[in-house]
């Protein structure tokens, strides 16, 4: 789906999971939100489910830590707070920011035990709300890597490292892999074998967010 139309999914979910005194302030923030697909992912995830199967509405959301385009996102409520791990592919349910973290992929992922992330992640407050992707000048406005860091594979802002064109859009890719298109995951794995040893180009937010920006659009924040 486009940001629009996602954004327009959440907003019809919500007529159905938002109290009506709760419906502006909620509505708002979408708007707020509405060009960073990882922010509406988590919307949609919440609105959809409804952690505690009741109408709720998302009041704040926290960026607890980030790291390779995913990021550990704190979403207040009207009645409670719920972890969310999110990239520009989805969101999934952690649960309820009052136990914790369970899931070890997440917890090795971000470097700390569960007991560790019960005692850094306690205090909301000390934790910044979430920019938007696309007004935070130093992360990539499709994937969400910061400056410095490998985009996601795939992303459509990543450098070719033989070309120096876009790496989903060149050649490089299957000639790379002797082949005329991926037909199969062995060829794909064996272009990335490639990519690797020839080394992959960094996200440079000074060089890679021009010219992008100006078609993304993540420079959308209403229809």
């Amino acid at each position: 789906m486009t940001l629009s139309e996602q954004k327009a999914a959440i907003l019809l979910l919500m007529d159905y999971a938002v109290n009506e005194e709760d419906q502006a302030q909620a509505r708002k923030l979408v708007e707020h939100y509405a060009g960073d697909a990882i922010a509406l992912h988590v919307f949609h995830e919440f609105y959809s489910y409804l952690p505690d199967a009741e109408n709720d509405a998302i009041r704040i959301l926290r960026c607890l830590d980030k790291k390779g385009g995913n990021f550990l996102l704190a979403a207040t409520t009207c009645r409670d707070t719920y972890l969310y791990l999110a990239n520009s592919e989805g969101a999934e349910f952690l649960g309820d920011h009052r136990d914790g973290i369970w899931d070890e992929e997440v917890l090795a992922y971000f470097g700390v035990t569960r007991e560790q992330a019960l005692a850094k992640f306690k205090d909301l407050d000390s934790f910044p709300v979430n920019v938007p992707v696309h007004l935070n000048p130093n992360l990539c406005l499709a994937c969400a890597v910061e400056h410095g860091e490998l985009h996601r594979l795939g992303c459509p802002v990543e450098v070719c490292p033989w070309c120096g064109g876009q790496l989903t859009r060149c050649n490089c890719r299957f000639s790379e892999a002797g082949v005329d298109q991926f037909a199969s995951e062995i060829q794909l794995e064996k272009f990335i074998e490639a990519l690797e040893s020839k080394g992959r180009i960094p996200f440079d937010a000074a060089e890679q967010r021009i010219g992008f920006g100006d078609t993304h659009e993540g420079g959308e924040n209403s229809d």
